[in-house]
């Protein structure tokens, strides 16, 4: 097993092709939370009108991954700006659908 120090990040977030995109990969739960939120918030600090999301890559998220995300949302609109997901993994999906999020960011039933 890997110790802390050399352990490989169980998260990425990077940009997209546009400075919009934002690609989050592997695992985000509370205790990655706060790293990702601080990652996410500085992410969306271009000014571009809408974040364009990609979790394809993404294989779980938990309730504070949720909240990040709806925090995002709130951020985004009370600057008049939107966050679409363009694709997420059928893991992920499957989460936001039972919570109900998916409808809050455009996924298709």
């Amino acid at each position: 097993m890997p110790t802390a120090s050399s352990a490989k990040p169980a998260w990425t977030l990077a940009k997209g092709d546009t400075p919009a995109d934002i690609v989050l990969t592997g695992e985000i739960d509370f205790t990655a939370t706060p790293a990702v939120r601080q990652q996410l918030l500085a992410a969306m600090d271009g000014g571009a009108p809408e974040i364009v999301l990609h979790l394809a890559g993404l294989d779980y998220v938990d309730s504070s991954g949720l909240a990040l995300f709806i925090e995002a949302k709130k951020r985004l609109a009370e600057a008049g700006r939107t966050i679409r997901i363009a694709d997420i993994s059928p893991q992920v999906a499957k989460i936001f659908h039972l919570t109900q999020l998916g409808e809050l960011f455009g996924l298709p039933e």
